[in-house]
Formats: C-alpha cells, structure tokens, sequence
C-alpha cells in the first residue's frame, strides 16, 4: 500500500489549499485520523467528505477506508522507528571526515528504504513484463539519471536484451525514428521536467509505443506521459545541488527489474552471465 506520511510529504509542493489542511490535521493527529469517518474528517479540516475522498485518491488509494488502513500500518512502523535512537543531521562544510561518511550512508540507506515504501509492486511487475517481452528496449536519462541507465542497459544486455541507450538529445531522436509497438520505452528522470526528455517521449508516444517511466512520486510531466509509473523519493535539498542518494535510489529499482527478468528466464540469465564470467576470467590476476 505504499507509506501514507512520506507519500504526502513526497507531493505537498502540489497540494491545493484544501489539501494541505487534511494533510496539516493528518500529521499533526495521527491516532485520531484512524478512527474518524468521511463526514468526521471534512468538519475538522472544515472540507467536504468529497474532498477526503479526492486526497486519499491523489495518494494512490481507493478511498478513505484504504488510506486509514494504511495510515494505520504507518504508525506502528513510526512508533518502532522512534524507539531506535538515529542521531542525524543534515550535512555541513565543516563536518569531519567520519561524520560526512555517516551521514551520506545514512541517506542513501534512507532513499532505498524510503522508495521500498513507496514504489507500487503491482506496477513493478507490469513493468518487468513489458521488457521482458520487448523487441528492443530504448533507456532515456539525461544527467544523473543518464548513470543510472548506462547501468540497465549494461544489466539487460547481460540477460541477452537488445537495449539501446544513447545520452545525446539528437540521437535519441534519430533512435526513435525506427521505434515499433513491439519496443519499450524506459525513461529515467528524478525530477521529471527535463524538456529534452519530455519533447522526445513524444514521438513513441504518438506511434503507440509503451512507456515506462521512473521519476520522483510527486507529479510531474514525464511521469505522467508514463504507461507504467515507477517512483523514487525525491532528492533533499540539503547541500549540493547534484542527485546523491536519488542515484542509489534509482539504482535499487533497476537492480529489483534485473532480478525480476532473471528470476522469469533462470536459464537464459544463466547462460549469458556464465558465458560472460567465462569471456573476462583469463583478464583476472589471479
């Protein structure tokens, strides 16, 4: 079901003023949120039933009944969370070695556990499907995320996948002029309002080609020209401006589709790994 309170934090920047009401009294009266009803809910945050219900849509649920259900799980799992005692802060030009060292650890463990709970394992699977039926896969990613898809192409080319990944704007258009709807599109973008990225995505969506994408939860251009929509927490401002744990972040959701797709052709993945284990054994010291 995803993780109620980092979801609305992940998407706060794109809430109406109604929204944020529900999304102030949620956070600030956790317990009492799980036992109220539509009717009860609207009189505290002085909104409509209709408007509880549209927020709990906008997080990915049903309705209210699945966003309390959910909201429920999250408060066990905060109440653990504050029994560990994590001293951390954001990162400062003057902190030592050590401390720089922990806290970098410490935010890239938390993107990957933050995009464990937010990523939709039913899209997951959609998405591993899709590429594990494709004629050819295309990866975009531009920047940061363009690491990230050097990297996936690398991975499914070892599973024996013909997957093309090219960071130059003007060549991933001459790339597509040859795209079918038997092809997947796979685009990498934290913070999807890349132009170049958007503008390209165009023509495979004009000639019915599926498109996967991987951005930031929140909302946002390229995500939603996404057929399947695949999420990664958002980079935290805190001291550079160039993606950190968002990079890990993404890597761990390629390396969760490189598992899946070896898991559904076990013998394929074996045969192409083991023969290229075996090409670049005799340049290994021994």
């Amino acid at each position: 079901m995803g993780n109620v309170l980092l979801k609305i934090k992940e998407i706060r920047d794109k809430l109406t003023n109604k929204e944020l009401k529900i999304a102030d009294y949620i956070e600030r009266n956790l317990e009492e949120v799980k036992n109220l009803n539509t009717y009860e809910m609207g009189n505290r945050c002085d909104v409509s039933q209709a408007s509880i219900v549209r927020f709990s849509k906008k997080l990915g649920y049903s309705g209210f009944p699945e966003f309390k259900i959910a909201l429920s799980s999250d408060i066990g799992r905060q109440e653990m969370e504050n029994s560990i005692s994590i001293i951390h802060e954001e990162i400062k030009v003057d902190d030592t070695s050590e401390d720089t060292g922990k806290k970098v650890a410490y935010e890239n463990i938390k993107a990957i556990e933050d995009t464990c709970k937010l990523i939709d394992y039913k899209e997951l699977e959609k998405a591993v499907e899709l590429l594990d039926k494709a004629k050819r896969i295309f990866i975009l990613g531009g920047g940061f995320s363009g690491i990230a898809g050097r990297d996936f192409q690398y991975k499914l080319l070892e599973l024996g996948k013909m997957a093309i990944f090219e960071s130059d704007p003007h060549i991933q258009y001459s790339n597509f002029s040859t795209i079918e709807k038997e092809d997947v599109v796979f685009v990498i973008s934290q913070g999807g309002k890349s132009l170049d990225i958007f503008n390209i995505l165009q023509e495979p969506k004009r000639r019915g080609v599926k498109i996967i994408s991987l951005t930031k939860f929140s909302p946002n251009p390229v995500r939603e020209i996404g057929d399947i929509k695949l999420s990664t927490v958002a980079e935290k401002n805190n001291f550079r401006s160039t993606a950190l744990s968002s990079r890990i972040a993404q890597l761990t959701v390629i390396d969760m589709i490189y598992v899946k797709l070896i898991q559904r052709n076990k013998t394929l993945a074996e045969k192409f790994i083991g023969d290229a284990l075996e090409m670049v054994k005799d340049m290994k010291m021994q």
